[in-house]
């Protein structure tokens, strides 16, 4: 077997040899041999050249000419090789240009794919430039011309919504409200569209915004009797966001209409849900941001529209609301944390996720438009706050049970939580059967309480089962409960455990409050990034 070096070596152009060697000692031999048998015919030339008679004996030429044919085999046997060495030397040339030949094709054919796929990127590029810039002169088109009209619009539905009466539900002028609201924020669109640097304009209307603060502090007006609005309720842009722009039909944790009632009348956190069960929302109070709602209302309305999108998908049901989001405050900052269920993101897009022009999304092998996340960032940045996400994994733990029956007595569980294929899987400690996707335990008792806690959250939860079947998601974690536990049957034989799969994308944003804004907490308040914990597993929110 011929090694890769020799190989190589056999076919550089230098070491082909094509010289063949002509057998001039055998036709010299032969010229000897005939001078030879003359003399033999002629024996007075040897007496003329005075040669010893001896060797000139028949059984001497005999032997001359046996060593004759002798030699001349073995020359023709080396000139015959040599001809065929230079045969296959010539053989391995043209085998060697060939190759040659198709790699020089090869590259060619690649350069033009390249140049094709450049020159495709470069079209798609120079045609998404023209049609922003012509979106945008459209847009500032549109304002410039719209202006007077805007304000006809605006006071007309000012006007009809301070002289509505009540409808039917006692709100007054509903539909008015809610198209002054949609026509502002549609003016602000065109704002934002036709401005060269997003995070500058809307930096720069947030500085504006803190200087009428100082001035109403300082002169001790109300903000309410300032033309501009400098301040706004972060919730409410959540609940607009969602009930106006994304069509949700909100409610309570129990399903009951109006969670607006209900979020005014208690200062405590708020569980809400849509009527379709896509959402799970909390929300808990926080102190207003500076700035104008509609800035933030399209940074949600593109979170939202994202998660959405990738929690729709239908590989991805589950037992809860696919998309969760709370909403709190610390540090004098906004925390929003928004969870779906969709694809986990990949570490080499994780640099790439916030630019001008790039989606996870590949419909029909394409990048979608990259425009929602670039918004986000923008408005982010003006904002003076930061973003960024982190993909959530399943993890394990062990679950500790207390059953407690009607009669006194006491039972104690210890299941173990492991993962399989990132997929959790629960058993009971100390037992050699497999590990299961449900845990099921037959009661022989009827069963008054449940007490459960983990390794991962040892605060002890404990759940009523006095008034029969009933059934739990993860109370500590609403929004991404970990675990279901249910008490099934007509009169609750059996305990149910279920570990739930809770694989997802959750984005983290953090915006300065009216408060950190004025006690100097803005971009010098938020600490820098670790990047030793950027593959770091999920954390939640309250570690955030």
């Amino acid at each position: 077997m011929t090694s890769s070096t020799d190989t190589k070596a056999e076919l550089k152009p230098d070491n082909f040899r094509f010289s063949i060697r002509y057998p001039w000692r055998t036709l010299l031999l032969v010229k000897l041999l005939l001078f030879y048998a003359l003399l033999l015919l002629q024996p007075e030339l040897i007496s003329l050249l005075k040669l010893p008679d001896f060797l000139f004996r028949p059984e001497y030429f005999s032997g001359a000419f046996l060593g004759f044919l002798i030699f001349a085999w073995f020359d023709l046997r080396s000139f015959m090789q040599q001809k065929n060495r230079v045969k296959n030397q010539f053989k391995k040339l043209w085998d060697n240009k060939r190759q040659l030949q198709q790699r020089a094709q090869t590259s060619a054919s690649h350069t033009d794919k390249l140049k094709m796929f450049i020159s495709d990127k470069l079209l798609e590029y120079i045609e998404y430039d023209e049609k922003y810039l012509h979106f945008r002169s459209i847009a500032a088109e549109v304002r410039h011309n719209g202006v007077i009209s805007f304000d006809k619009v605006q006071s007309a539905l000012q006007y009809a919504a301070s002289h509505s009466l009540p409808d039917d539900n006692g709100s007054t002028a509903l539909q008015y409200q809610e198209a002054l609201s949609g026509m502002r924020y549609l003016w602000d669109l065109l704002d934002l569209s036709t401005t060269d640097n997003m995070a500058m304009h809307i930096g720069a209307h947030i500085s504006r915004c803190e200087e009428l603060l100082f001035q109403a502090e300082l002169q001790g007006t109300a903000l309410e009797s300032l033309p501009l609005q400098p301040v706004f309720d972060p919730q409410q842009a959540l609940l607009d966001t969602l009930r106006l722009h994304l069509g949700a039909t909100l409610c309570d944790a129990d399903g009951k209409p109006e969670p607006a009632a209900l979020f005014q009348a208690t200062t405590d956190a708020v569980h809400l849900t849509d009527s379709d069960g896509l959402f799970s929302i909390e929300l808990q109070p926080c102190d207003r941001l500076a700035g104008n709602p509609n800035h933030l209302i399209l940074l949600l309305e593109n979170l939202l529209k994202n998660a959405r999108y990738y929690a729709t998908k239908k590989q991805y049901k589950s037992r809860f609301p696919p998309v969760s989001i709370r909403l709190w405050e610390a540090q004098q900052h906004l925390c929003l944390t928004l969870y779906n269920r969709g694809p986990h993101i990949a570490d080499d897009d994780r640099g790439q996720i916030f630019k001008l022009g790039f989606s996870t999304r590949r419909a029909r092998g394409h990048h979608g438009k990259g425009l929602g996340l670039y918004f986000v960032q923008q408005i982010t940045q003006g904002f003076d706050g930061d973003i960024a996400f982190d993909n959530v994994h399943n993890r394990s733990d062990d679950y500790y049970l207390r059953l407690e029956y009607r009669d006194g007595s006491v039972e104690h569980l210890h299941l173990q939580q492991r993962l399989q294929d990132e997929l959790p899987l629960v058993g009971l400690a100390g037992s050699e059967n497999e590990a299961v996707a449900q845990f099921e335990q037959r009661l022989s008792k009827p069963l008054v309480t449940v007490e459960i806690s983990s390794e991962g959250q040892p605060q002890v939860q404990r759940l009523d089962c006095s008034g029969g079947p009933v059934s739990w998601l993860d109370p500590q974690h609403p929004g991404l409960p970990r675990w279901l536990l249910q008490c099934s049957g007509r009169k609750g034989e059996t305990l149910i455990f279920t570990p739930l799969d809770i694989r997802g994308v959750q984005f983290n944003l953090r915006l300065p409050t009216v408060s950190g804004r004025l006690d100097g907490a803005g971009t010098a308040g938020l600490q820098a990034p670790d990047v030793h914990e950027l593959h770091s597993r999920f954390r939640g929110p309250d570690d955030f």
